[in-house]
C-alpha cells in the first residue's frame, strides 16, 4: 500500500480568496435588495419598449395595486395608463421616455398624473436617468417616483370647518392648501351630498381674494332663460322687464370668487359665452356693448361625468379643459367611515343646542349602527339623520332606538348571522328566531320600534314572540 500526501494549504487559501469575492457580492446583493424594499420612493427600470425591468415595493403603495408575483411585461399591466396631460392624454411612461430618449435626464420634476383606476390622481415628484449600452445608445431608464402629498398630511391644515381626520381626507386637505395658494382654476368632483360647496367656500376662505366676496351660482336651479343675465348683468331696456341696469354675478365677483355649483347643468348655447370670459376676463352686459374688465377666481363643482358628457355632445370639451386645470375629489362617505363618530359627534352638538336639549354623548351601541350604514346621501344624510334622532332623543344619551329604520336593519343584518366566510347554514327558525330576539335587544324591548325596524305589524311580531317564547323579558 502505497499513500502519498499533498499540502493543500495553499489552494485552500485560493479557494477562499475566490469565495470572498462571490461571499461580499452576494452580502452586497442583498444588502441592495434591503435598501430598495424598503426605501420610501418608488424605483422602476423601463426599457425604451416600455418593458419593466424592476420595479420595488413602494411602487405599489404609490399607485395603489399590488404587485404581481411576476414582473409584469408592461407598465400598464398591473397599474393602468396613468396620464401625466389631460388635454393630449399622453401615458406618464411615453411623456418620461419623450425626454430619456434623447439622453436627456428629469430631475425632479412634479406631475400630476391619475388613470382610470385612480381619478382623484396622484401628486408625484419624478426623476428620471437614462442608461446606456457600450454604444452610448439609450436602452432603458430609471425612474424614481415620489408621492408628494404624505409628508404634508402631518402639517396642520387651516380647513377646521371640514370635520375629518381619515387619510383619504388629510390628502384632499393637503390639495386644498395646493389650490388655496394660487389663483388656479379648480374642478370639485364627488358625489351628491358630500359637501362640495364646504370645500369650494374653505378654499375661498384660506386664499388670498378671502376678503373678497364668495358668489355662488348654481347651474341646475336657474331657468335657462334666464341664466345669462344672472351671469353677465343686463342694460337698461335690454328685454321687457329690464326697468333698471342691473350687474351680473361676474361682476358681483369682482376681487373675489365665483362658484359655479353643478356646473355640468350649464346650457350648451351658454358654455361658449362662459369660456370667453374665462379666457378674456371681460364681459359684456345683456343689452349692452362695453366690454366690462373683471377679476375673480373660478372655481366649479359637480356630481356627474364631465368626461362623459363631453363624449356623448352635451358638454363642450374646450370647457371642460379650461375647468378641470386642478381636480380635487371629495371622497363618498362609505370610503371614510372613521369619520363617521367625528361626523356625528359634530352634528349632534350642532342639533342639541339649537333645540336646547342636554345630549352630549352618542352611544357606542348607536355609533357602531352608524358605521355599519352605506349613507348614500353622504355626509348630507348623517346630517339629517342626527337631527331627527336628537328630536326624537328623551335622554341625555343618544341611543340606537332613535335611529331611523333602515339603520337599524342593516345593523341587524350585519350581526346576527354567523360570521364571514363560515360554511354553516342555520336553520330557517333559527334564523328568525336570533332575527326577533335581536330586535328585542336592540330597541330596549320595545315591541313597537322593534315592529318597525322589522318592517312587520305589532301583532305579527306578537305572535312569532309567542311561537319563539322569546317575548319582552327574553
Amino acid at each position: 500500500m502505497v499513500i502519498t500526501f499533498r499540502d493543500i494549504t495553499k489552494y485552500k487559501i485560493m479557494e477562499g480568496q475566490l469565495n470572498q469575492p462571490i461571499s461580499e457580492l452576494r452580502h452586497q446583493t442583498q444588502l441592495m435588495k434591503a435598501v430598495f424594499d424598503n426605501i420610501y420612493d418608488g424605483i422602476v427600470v423601463l426599457s425604451l419598449r416600455g418593458e419593466v425591468l424592476f420595479i420595488n415595493p413602494s411602487v405599489q403603495q404609490i399607485f395603489g395595486a399590488e404587485l404581481p408575483d411576476t414582473l409584469p411585461s408592461q407598465w400598464s399591466e398591473p397599474y393602468g395608463v396613468f396620464y401625466a396631460d389631460k388635454e393630449t392624454r399622453v401615458p406618464m411612461d411615453q411623456l418620461l421616455f419623450t425626454y430619456i430618449s434623447r439622453g436627456e435626464a428629469i430631475r425632479g420634476e412634479e406631475l400630476f398624473v391619475r388613470s382610470e383606476e385612480k381619478p382623484e390622481g396622484i401628486h408625484l415628484r419624478v426623476s428620471a436617468i437614462p442608461l446606456f449600452d457600450e454604444n452610448q445608445e439609450v436602452v432603458a431608464c430609471v425612474c424614481v417616483v415620489r408621492d408628494i402629498l404624505p409628508a404634508e398630511l402631518e402639517t396642520p391644515h387651516p380647513f377646521d370647518e371640514i370635520v375629518g381626520k381619515s387619510q383619504n381626507m388629510q390628502r384632499m386637505f393637503a390639495l386644498m392648501q395646493r389650490a388655496a395658494e394660487s389663483d388656479i382654476t379648480v374642478f370639485i368632483s364627488g358625489q351628491s351630498g358630500t359637501g362640495k360647496e364646504l370645500v369650494a367656500r374653505a378654499i375661498h376662505a384660506n386664499s388670498d381674494r378671502k376678503e373678497g366676496p364668495f358668489v355662488t351660482v348654481n347651474c341646475a336651479a336657474i331657468p335657462e332663460t334666464l341664466i345669462e343675465s344672472e351671469l353677465f348683468g343686463h342694460e337698461r331696456g335690454a328685454f321687457t322687464g329690464a326697468t333698471t341696469k342691473r350687474i351680473g354675478k361676474f361682476e358681483q365677483a369682482n376681487r373675489g370668487t365665483i362658484f359655479f355649483d353643478e356646473i355640468g347643468d350649464m346650457p350648451l348655447v351658454l358654455q361658449p359665452k362662459l369660456l370667453r370670459v374665462l379666457q378674456e376676463r371681460q364681459i359684456q352686459r345683456v343689452g349692452g356693448m362695453a366690454d366690462i374688465p373683471v377679476d375673480f377666481r373660478v372655481l366649479t363643482a359637480t356630481n356627474q361625468n364631465l368626461e362623459a358628457a363631453v363624449e356623448a355632445g352635451n358638454f363642450r370639451e374646450d370647457l371642460f379643459y379650461r375647468i378641470a386645470t386642478f381636480p380635487l375629489v371629495v371622497p363618498p362617505l362609505k370610503d371614510r367611515c372613521e369619520d363617521i363618530p367625528l361626523l356625528a359627534d359634530h352634528f349632534l352638538k350642532k342639533y342639541a343646542e339649537s333645540m336646547r336639549k342636554s345630549i352630549n354623548v352618542i352611544s357606542a351601541d348607536a355609533v357602531w349602527s352608524l358605521m355599519q350604514y352605506g349613507f348614500p346621501g353622504n355626509v348630507r344624510e348623517l346630517e339629517s339623520i342626527i337631527e331627527r334622532a336628537v328630536l326624537l332623543e328623551t335622554t341625555e344619551l343618544l341611543q340606537s332606538s332613535s335611529l331611523p329604520p333602515e339603520i337599524l336593519r342593516m345593523k341587524l343584518s350585519q350581526s346576527i348571522l354567523s360570521s364571514p366566510g363560515s360554511t354553516e347554514i342555520l336553520p330557517f327558525e333559527e334564523v328568525e328566531r336570533q332575527v326577533l330576539a335581536h330586535a328585542l335587544k336592540v330597541m330596549d324591548n320595545d315591541v313597537t320600534k322593534a315592529a318597525q325596524a322589522l318592517k312587520i305589524g305589532r301583532s305579527t311580531l306578537y305572535r312569532k314572540l309567542k311561537l319563539y317564547q322569546l317575548f319582552e323579558s327574553d
